[in-house]
């Protein structure tokens, strides 16, 4: 029998028969809120693809580090242990990944370089959209305040800077921004990408020219709006789907 299943989650299941792979979405906000519904539309992308899709609603401020690591760490796990078969879930438990935007890709970078516990289980793939990277050079200081205080310390600050973190057993991962997200610069990206690549790491990245921060799945932008299919592509070959 297995364990309950962690507060705050909502379950978009795909309707393709057999073991699925499944997706833990971590919705953006700051650290602070879960901003736009966006997150809910991105799961439903992913299950319309064959991709089981549950969106994770974890603690936020005044909640501070390591409430939201631990919270998505206990979520992966029930996932992997075939926690979802209750929802309609039919989870293959070796392509259980996750994905983040923005606040949430920094904690979606946490899980998948083990911050919590580097010798855990690590999500099979990472997607990152416009994501929070860096605690030390963060574009505004609102996300780094709601999660670890108004004076935390340098040493701190760098521990929870993903670019800092990628090891061996970091996943492929996507990742993708706009050029003129004035909210997440691109730096954050562009930072992480190239650590990905100094420790070979598969990685696959895409800098669009145009889109305001908090975009999801970019309809409003027509050639941003490409991310998903790029994405998609991106899983098959990683065999993933």
């Amino acid at each position: 029998m297995t364990a309950a299943p962690p507060n705050g989650l909502t379950f978009r299941p795909s309707h393709v028969p057999g073991p699925r792979p499944a997706v833990l979405v971590l919705p953006g906000g700051g650290y602070e809120e879960y901003g736009r519904p966006s997150s809910e539309l991105l799961a439903d992308w992913f299950a319309s693809i064959g991709i089981h899709g549950i969106v994770l609603r974890y603690p936020v401020a005044p909640a501070r580090h390591p409430e939201p690591i631990l919270a998505a760490r206990a979520a992966f796990a029930w996932l992997r242990s075939g926690g979802g078969a209750e929802h309609g879930l039919d989870v293959d438990p070796e392509r259980v990944g996750v994905v983040g935007s923005s606040a949430g890709g920094h904690l979606a970078a946490c899980l998948a370089n083990g911050i919590d516990d580097p010798a855990a289980d690590r999500p099979a793939f990472c997607v990152l959209s416009y994501p929070v990277i860096s605690m030390e050079h963060p574009t505004r200081p609102r996300p780094m305040r709601n999660l670890l205080g108004d004076a935390p310390s340098w040493r701190l600050r760098r521990e929870l800077s993903m670019e800092t973190r990628v090891d061996a057993r970091t996943p492929p991962t996507f990742v993708w921004t706009t050029a003129d997200d004035t909210v997440v610069r691109a730096e954050h990206a562009l930072s992480y990408v190239d650590a990905l690549v100094r420790e070979e790491i598969p990685v696959e990245f895409h800098l669009f020219p145009h889109g305001r921060h908090g975009l999801g799945i970019a309809v409003a932008e027509p050639h941003t709006a490409q991310w998903t299919g790029l994405c998609e592509r991106w899983l098959r070959h990683r065999r993933i789907l």
